[in-house]
């Protein structure tokens, strides 16, 4: 490599560095202005590996803020520059980033498919820590299937892989993952517990990113336990740390979840509203199942307003993307949810 190759792949390290710290601190758009400095000083360069790497990072960026699009493109191009040059970290990186805007794109087999050709790549590679990242993906998929068994042994495997490195921004996304498990089981004791380990960790790294994330986990777990006005608490943090972040998939979340608050104070009208603000997000991300989440959701405000029909229209179209997409716990349920609304209102 000639001096000069070398004075460009030190600045676009530079840039990279920079671009982290700003990812970490919710700065978005400064994240994606130094990738794209990065990318220029290495016109050129033949650094194949280098150049996939930070393409798969600005697709990073890309994808947290919901512009799904220019997250899947940048990851192709990586994926493309790694096959070429034979990469075989960068490649399995690329086929997980890819196989996540597969699955928010709503199809589990195909992202499954690409998960485990990723965990293969990782694997043969000795690539500890992307085997604990492909891991955690495995169990938020199976998960989403109802599979918490499976999911929760995922998990574990992740949390292992990135305790045995020393990676606490892996362990904190972990962490946050099986408090949402454990409170989904009912078991709110684990779950504060794992939330609390993911919080501490995100805090003190300055993470954001996280910070919003577990807030709005926690936020659910309360409302579980029907504590609404502490809930409003950390749902307001975490919609303000999403809204501080450009994340408009966090803030979908966290508006799907205010919704609910709002719902069982009984304010129908505001739940909507916060509803119909998350539903346009949801679409702009081309996130089919954050969608159909949130189309539950509407489905039970009408219920609330006496619109058994209208409940269930709503209901139908969301259970058609569930079966779709392969997402069978929320398929059972939506579906008890339409065959209740079906039957005849009883006599008064």
């Amino acid at each position: 490599m000639n001096p000069s190759g070398d004075d460009a792949e030190r600045a676009a390290l530079i840039e990279v560095g920079r671009a982290r710290t700003a990812e970490r601190e919710g700065r978005a758009a400064d994240a994606v202005a130094s990738y794209a400095t990065a990318l220029s000083a290495l016109a050129g360069s033949d650094n194949g590996a280098l150049i996939a790497m930070v393409l798969r990072r600005q697709g990073n960026v890309h994808l947290h803020r919901g512009e799904t699009r220019e997250a899947e493109a940048l990851y192709r191009e990586s994926l493309a520059r790694c096959e070429e040059c034979g990469h075989a970290s960068g490649l399995a990186s690329a086929l997980n980033c890819l196989a996540s805007v597969v699955q928010r794109h709503g199809d589990l087999s195909e992202a499954e498919r690409l998960y485990q050709r990723a965990a293969q790549v990782a694997g043969a590679a000795n690539e500890t820590r992307l085997a604990g990242i492909v891991e955690q993906n495995l169990g938020i998929l199976a998960s989403l299937r109802g599979d918490w068994d499976v999911a929760l042994a995922a998990y574990e495997r992740s949390l292992e892989a990135f305790d045995t490195i020393g990676d606490d921004e892996g362990a904190s996304w972990v962490l946050s993952n099986v408090g949402r498990l454990h409170s989904e089981r009912g078991e709110p004791e684990l779950a504060t517990r794992a939330f609390a380990r993911a919080r501490s960790i995100a805090s003190s790294r300055g993470d954001t990113l996280v910070e919003s994330t577990v807030e709005q986990n926690y936020a659910e777990l309360l409302v579980s336990q029907d504590r609404l006005d502490e809930a409003m608490v950390a749902c307001e943090r975490a919609l303000a740390l999403a809204t501080q972040r450009g994340d408009r998939l966090r803030r979908a979340g966290s508006l799907k979840l205010r919704a609910r608050i709002e719902r069982g104070y009984r304010d129908y009208d505001a739940a909507i509203g916060s509803l119909a603000e998350a539903c346009e997000l949801a679409r702009a991300a081309e996130d089919s199942l954050l969608e159909a989440e949130l189309l539950c959701e509407v489905g039970e405000v009408w219920r609330l307003r006496g619109e058994r029909g209208v409940a269930g229209a709503v209901w139908s179209e969301a259970l058609a993307t569930f079966n779709r997409v392969g997402a069978k716990r929320a398929a059972v349920d939506t579906a008890a949810l339409i065959s209740h609304a079906e039957r005849p209102a009883p006599q008064r």
